[in-house]
């Protein structure tokens, strides 16, 4: 045969196969309906092993792995279908109003970059300062606070890991995200020259921000500090000469000190994604992307599985990435992996509404974490 005839027959078999699968697809929901009606679960792994089993027996050595994923993936798209047919939506209550006038905890002092993303987010209200992040954390889930303003993200440095993990521990939620430029500066205090600053104080992640500048010089002593703001405020109340911060402009301006470097970030365009929490599900009219933690098995395809529950409900990722369970998670399933998910949709929607309620019948472990604004 030559070419055009091999496709010709490849064509008619792909006829065929396409007919073969919307037949079986229809009777997925004749079992799905069945399995309503008598109270049995979607999922039957000594069903699917059944089948795979026999696949494996009936295909060619060569092709027995091959043959087995293939059927792996029509058995997913099945079940996504029979779940979407007869599994309940979840039952997450939400408002979609924000306070008004709102306190908001930020961590650090004014002047602080978590400072300048709570005044982008809100334009009244009340700000309380806490020394750490797990002070805000527990504030606004004890209710001593409305909201809460965390970085989580930023452009340079990557994770802000430590505040991931509070996420995960604290029972809040997000509601809104928001971006705040980060355009570092070498500040001092009034008088002091560049060459002079021989101890350098800012916040771990500034520090990892500012690594290209820091490498250039050598001779300066570099010591992490729980606050840029703060140190800037430690910076400028002491007398000595040799100490400089990374800060904002804005902020080296508020506590009076000079600006002896512009731009030290390695990244002109550095910027931090901030998150603001809230201690009951607030969902807004615009919001459009989900946020949700899931453990799934260590066995092989089961991320692939994982990630066919999206592609066949039209849902895409935005974020994916791997995490520790929580110890209380692990000690039960200690062969579980973890994964924090964003993907656009709102639990508005029928169809997000019955992936989250298979994930939290389906899986291990399973958590919301929100469903806010890609963009504020």
């Amino acid at each position: 045969m030559d070419l055009p005839e091999i496709r010709a027959k490849i064509d008619a078999i792909d006829d065929i196969m396409l007919d073969l699968f919307i037949q079986r697809m229809n009777l997925a929901l004749d079992v799905a309906k069945y399995k309503a009606e008598n109270n049995m679960v979607v999922f039957q792994s000594d069903r699917e092993k059944f089948i795979i089993d026999n696949v494996k027996q009936n295909a060619p050595d060569e092709l027995k792995k091959s043959a087995a994923f293939l059927f792996m993936n029509i058995m997913d798209i099945s079940k996504c279908s029979q779940i979407n047919a007869i599994c309940p939506d979840i039952d997450i209550k939400y408002t979609d109003k924000a306070k008004p006038r709102a306190s908001v905890a930020v961590q650090g002092i004014e002047g602080a970059y978590g400072h300048a993303a709570c005044k982008k987010l809100f334009d009244s209200g009340s700000i309380s300062f806490f020394a750490s992040f797990k002070e805000v954390f527990e504030a606004v889930e004890n209710g001593d606070v409305d909201y809460g303003i965390i970085p989580v993200e930023n452009s340079t440095a990557g994770e802000v890991t430590a505040n991931m993990d509070l996420l995960e521990r604290h029972n809040v939620y997000i509601c809104r995200t928001v971006d705040v430029e980060c355009a570092h500066v070498l500040a001092a205090k009034k008088g002091v020259s560049e060459k002079d600053v021989k101890i350098l104080f800012g916040h771990e992640q500034a520090i990892r921000q500012c690594a290209t500048y820091i490498e250039g010089r050598p001779e300066l002593t570099v010591i992490p500090y729980h606050n840029n703001a703060a140190a800037a405020k430690m910076v400028s109340e002491n007398e000595s000469g040799a100490l400089g911060c990374i800060c904002s402009a804005e902020c080296a301006e508020m506590h009076g000190l000079d600006i002896v470097r512009d731009a030290i970030a390695s990244d002109p365009d550095n910027h931090t994604r901030f998150i603001c929490i809230s201690k009951n599900v607030e969902v807004y009219d615009n919001a459009d992307i989900v946020a949700v933690s899931l453990s799934i098995p260590n066995i092989s395809g089961a991320l692939y599985r994982l990630l066919t529950k999206f592609a066949v409900n039209g849902l895409s990722m935005s974020k994916i990435q791997s995490k520790p369970l929580p110890t209380e998670v692990k000690q039960k399933y200690p062969d579980d992996y973890m994964f924090y998910i964003e993907f656009e949709g709102s639990i508005k929607d029928t169809v997000v509404k019955k992936l989250l309620g298979n994930f939290e019948s389906e899986l291990n472990y399973f958590k919301f974490h929100g469903n806010f604004a890609k963009k504020g």
